[in-house]
């Protein structure tokens, strides 16, 4: 990797590794939950009124399964601790998946990711474009810090077009700070959030413009047919 992420700003204590844990989950919960009703009732749009490029070429899946409790293999990858082995066993629960998930082994195993992305906030209802495809993770280490893993992610499509990810993955709590970047002239959008047991759960464009939606990123290996 030739170009370095966006960098960390947030503390590893105990209690905010609690919090921010417990708040990518249920923001997780209710993404899933309005994105499953919404695919339901309609498919997602064709481009978000946000695009920069409203008539791209590409043409991503227009839906896409999604994985489920019983289609994810937690088991390969959460190292649970024993209950009420330990004071500290709370926070030991929330980032059990780190190690392995964070491992090259796994992210950057040729597996496809992909996933969707909201609207941005001011939407009455939430909505969602269609969905991300395509994208294979590679790591390295960081240079300055034994906490960080650099990551980015190529090959993504989505309605705009093509884009790569790049950012940093802090091993030890699990916090993501990336960049999504479009090949030709889209726009360049921050993400921050969480790897979680789930794929990675994070907002977007809050960075950039104060406004945005949510990004839930996933292996399609997971997904149910």
């Amino acid at each position: 990797m030739t170009e370095r992420g966006p960098q960390p700003f947030l503390s590893p204590s105990n209690e905010y590794v609690l919090d921010a844990a417990s708040l990518a989950y249920r923001i997780l919960s209710y993404f899933i939950r309005d994105l499953r009703k919404k695919l339901a009732t309609e498919p997602p749009r064709e481009a978000s009124e946000g695009s920069a490029n409203q008539n791209s070429q590409s043409s991503p899946r227009n839906t896409l399964a999604l994985p489920s409790s019983a289609s994810i293999p937690f088991t390969e990858f959460m190292d649970l601790p024993v209950p009420f082995s330990d004071n500290n066993v709370l926070k030991l629960f929330t980032t059990c998946h780190l190690r392995r998930m964070s491992d090259p082994g796994f992210l950057q195993d040729g597996s496809e990711w992909c996933g969707y992305y909201s609207l941005p906030y001011p939407h009455a209802e939430v909505d969602f474009d269609p969905p991300m495809h395509g994208i294979r993770f590679t790591t390295a280490a960081a240079s300055n810090d034994s906490r960080l893993i650099e990551i980015e992610g190529t090959g993504g499509i989505d309605s705009v077009g093509a884009f790569k990810l790049r950012g940093t993955i802090d091993i030890d709590i699990g916090v993501l700070n990336m960049d999504k970047l479009y090949t030709s002239d889209g726009p360049r959008w921050g993400w921050v959030g969480f790897l979680t047991p789930f794929g990675i759960i994070a907002s977007w464009g809050a960075r950039n413009h104060g406004s945005g939606g949510w990004v839930w990123l996933y292996k399609r290996a997971w997904c149910t047919s």
